[in-house]
């Protein structure tokens, strides 16, 4: 996986979506924030996780590199719509948080917070109201 510094615009998709804002790409060697993070943050975050919508195909998975030995691996990436951004992140960010104490910044958090349920009209409405409409264009295109 290619490691994208925090608020960074997110390239590394090949999606044509200026929104497109990383969050939690991280690598063997990048320095990242660490600290707390509340419980009701980490618990909409794995809820927002389980099922994440995918405008596109994932080609592979990536296993973490922060981990010394038996990293997870992960596949996916959650898009989290919010003021005028779509924060993406590879859906390993949980584990980030909760073993390596990496801490988002607070703008992705209040995002996480206020994102509705990733199966709701209220999502999908939020996702084109803040720059992605590319995004559901191309899952369409999928199909």
């Amino acid at each position: 996986m290619t490691s994208i510094k925090d608020l960074e615009p997110c390239g590394y998709l090949r999606l044509e979506c200026e929104a497109l804002t990383a969050i939690g790409w991280l690598g063997e060697g990048v320095e990242f924030e660490t600290g707390p993070v509340s419980g009701r943050f980490i618990c909409k975050l794995k809820e927002l996780c389980s099922a994440p919508w995918q405008p596109i195909a994932s080609a592979g998975s990536h296993v973490c590199e922060l981990c010394q030995f038996d990293g997870p691996m992960f596949s996916a990436n959650v898009f989290i719509p919010y003021q005028g951004k779509i924060y993406v992140a590879p859906i390993g960010v949980v584990h980030y948080i909760s073993t390596h104490w990496y801490q988002p910044p607070q703008i992705f958090i209040e995002a996480v917070l206020k994102c509705p349920s990733i199966q709701s009209i209220d999502y999908k409405k939020a996702l084109l109201a803040n720059g992605g409409r590319s995004l559901v264009n191309a899952l369409k295109a999928r199909f």
